[in-house]
C-alpha cells in the first residue's frame, strides 16, 4: 500500500470526525479509501456538472418514491417486458457482459456484482437460486431482468424475511442447471 497525504476541508473533517465518533465509520483513512474505490469503481472522474455517467451509461439519480410512482402505471406484464428488454440491452451495450456466456450459471456473479455496484440492493447466488436483498425495483422488473440476462425463466419463492426475495431458476427440458 502507498500513503498519500492530502488536505481536506474543516466542513469535510468534522463531518467524517462526527461519523467516526457515531461509529459510523472506523476511520477517515477508511471511509476516504472507500470513496476513491467508489470513486473509480463509478467512473467518477467522467461526471459532468449535471451529467453523471458509469462505465459508458448515464447515471439518474432519483427518489425511492419517484420509482415506485413510475412502476405504479405500469401493470406487471409491462415492468417485465421492460425490464427484459433493459437486461438485452444491456448485455449488448456493456462492454464487460460482450464476450461472457451468461447463459452459464458460473457467469452469474458478474451481473449481480455490476447491480450491486449500481446500488440495485445486495445480490448472492448459490446454485441456480439468486437471493435479493434490500431491491427497490418492483419483484417482475427483476424476474424479467435476470430472465433476459441469462435466458433462462426464473420463479420467485417468498421469504418471510423482510425486503428479501429469491428466485430461482427453472429448469428446462434437456438442461440442467447448478
Amino acid at each position: 500500500m502507498k500513503e498519500v497525504v492530502i488536505k481536506i476541508s474543516d466542513d469535510l473533517h468534522n463531518y467524517l470526525t462526527f461519523l467516526e465518533k457515531s461509529r459510523f465509520i472506523k476511520s477517515k483513512e477508511e471511509a476516504l479509501s472507500t470513496a476513491m474505490e467508489f470513486y473509480k469503481r463509478l467512473a467518477v472522474h467522467d461526471w459532468l456538472p449535471y451529467v453523471y455517467r458509469m462505465g459508458g451509461g448515464r447515471v439518474l439519480l432519483m427518489e425511492n418514491s419517484m420509482l415506485a410512482d413510475l412502476f405504479h402505471g405500469l401493470s406487471n406484464r409491462e415492468i417485465f417486458n421492460a425490464a427484459k428488454a433493459s437486461a438485452l440491452k444491456r448485455k449488448l451495450t456493456n462492454p464487460f457482459f460482450r464476450d461472457v456466456d451468461f447463459t452459464d450459471p458460473q457467469n452469474w456473479p458478474v451481473v449481480l456484482r455490476d447491480l450491486e455496484v449500481m446500488g440495485w440492493g445486495k445480490f448472492s447466488k448459490f446454485r441456480s437460486e439468486i437471493k435479493v436483498e434490500f431491491c427497490p425495483l418492483p419483484i417482475p422488473y427483476l424476474q424479467g431482468y435476470f430472465e433476459g440476462m441469462f435466458a433462462v425463466p426464473f420463479e420467485r419463492h417468498p421469504s418471510k424475511i423482510p425486503n428479501m426475495n429469491v428466485f430461482i431458476a427453472k429448469k428446462e427440458r434437456g438442461r440442467g442447471l447448478l
